[in-house]
């Protein structure tokens, strides 16, 4: 009898044993699991702030790059502005300080731009050099030889641009005339005319074209 209760006292024990064996690893399987997810979690959010982090710079410099690029087109346009209101700006300055100028100069400036103004673009080109080389070999400031000079240098250069181009336009012409290939050479001196319709010798070229051609 006193085996049998000590069996079964044995079998109670080794139960209740096994059950908290049992415990004690689910318990620990919990712990280790929740211990897993915390370091998984810490993971993800420390190499999502590391990519926003990395990002931000290039957002930054991409900014930046924009900006930059904003300011220069906006000083080329300050500078393209400036430029083609130089010559006003430069003939106001020159007024302002007249006695300081010599009188054979602003003759000059005045003559060549009148010149210019009346589509003589040959004799405003002449003028506006012989303008540039008195003021060169003048005692004035540095500074104010180059104000004078921006004052009439768009036009000079236009003047020039011009005359240049009809010129070759009428150059070919003269071959073509010698080469008897009239209709062509006609073309060319249109060409000079259209771009300077004062172009003296295109002009009397022209009119012997037309003679030689029986247009008159």
């Amino acid at each position: 009898m006193s085996n049998l209760i000590y069996n079964l006292s044995n079998k109670k024990n080794s139960s209740k044993n096994k059950k908290e064996t049992f415990t004690s690893i689910l318990s620990m399987f919990l712990i280790l699991t929740l211990i897993f997810t915390f370091v998984l979690t810490i993971i993800f959010f420390t190499g999502g702030c590391k990519k926003k982090v990395q990002e931000l710079p290039e957002e930054v410099i991409s900014a930046e790059t924009a900006t930059e690029q904003a300011t220069e087109k906006s000083t080329e346009s300050i500078a393209e502005s400036a430029s083609e209101s130089a010559s006003e700006s430069a003939s106001e300055s020159a007024t302002e300080s007249t006695e300081q100028i010599p009188a054979e100069i602003l003759e000059l400036i005045e003559k060549a731009d009148k010149y210019y103004l009346n589509g003589d673009y040959g004799l405003a080109r002449s003028t506006y050099r012989k303008a540039e080389i008195a003021i060169n070999n003048s005692e004035l400031l540095d500074d104010t030889k180059q104000e004078l000079i921006d004052s009439f240098y768009l036009k000079y250069k236009k003047s020039k641009g011009i005359v240049d181009s009809a010129s070759m336009h009428y150059g070919n012409a003269m071959q073509l005339i010698y080469e008897t290939r009239y209709e062509e050479a006609k073309k060319e001196l249109e060409s000079a005319l259209a771009l300077y319709p004062k172009y003296a010798e295109a002009i009397e070229a022209y009119e012997n074209l037309k003679v030689l051609m029986g247009l008159q």
